[in-house]
């Protein structure tokens, strides 16, 4: 059995994202994985502050949460970022997640969930494509899911096209799933 974990991506209240992460969850469990979500309003980890950058071999985390972090990467067969469009790029919450973590991201397979108005979420995915593909090495699926507001979702999250949102979020998920 594939573990899975989930990564939320904002950390508002009554976010979207709260919506989106549970369809993720039953889809994930109904293909027979084991799910962990890593809430990153949670986790609170600290604005990246270390004195090294995690790829550095004297790197040791600092901080109770950014151990928490690196070890449920670490343990997971694979990731899913459920990621909300920001100013065309990836939460800020994520991109600071993303930063305290080195060698563990290498080879990971990763799937990207996205929403948003105008892309759906695709140029956030070319952000986590370049950090974590390009950059730290992992493996990043190529059937990303872009939902859209006013087509698949509403603005407050709640599905406008379960069908569609449920298609496009099973083909990443499936994707995700042959990789591990």
């Amino acid at each position: 059995m594939a573990h899975i974990l989930v990564v939320t991506g904002s950390v508002r209240p009554h976010s979207v994202n709260q919506k989106v992460v549970p369809v993720v969850i039953q889809q994930l469990t109904e293909k027979g994985a084991e799910v962990t979500v890593a809430d990153l309003a949670e986790l609170a980890l600290p604005f990246f502050d270390a004195p090294f950058p995690p790829t550095a071999p004297e790197f040791a985390p600092e901080h109770a949460s950014v151990q928490q972090w690196t070890d449920m990467v670490s343990q997971a067969d694979g990731i899913v970022f459920v990621t909300p469009e920001y100013n065309h790029t990836m939460s800020p919450v994520q991109l600071n997640a993303v930063d305290w973590i080195g060698k563990e991201w290498e080879n990971k397979p990763i799937a990207l969930v996205g929403y948003g108005w105008s892309t759906g979420g695709s140029q956030a995915h070319d952000t986590a494509r370049e950090a974590l593909g390009a950059n730290l090495k992992a493996r990043v699926g190529a059937t990303p899911t872009n939902l859209f507001f006013m087509k698949d979702l509403n603005p407050d999250g709640s599905l406008l096209d379960a069908d569609s949102v449920q298609q496009k979020i099973s083909a990443t998920l499936d994707e995700l799933l042959q990789a591990v």
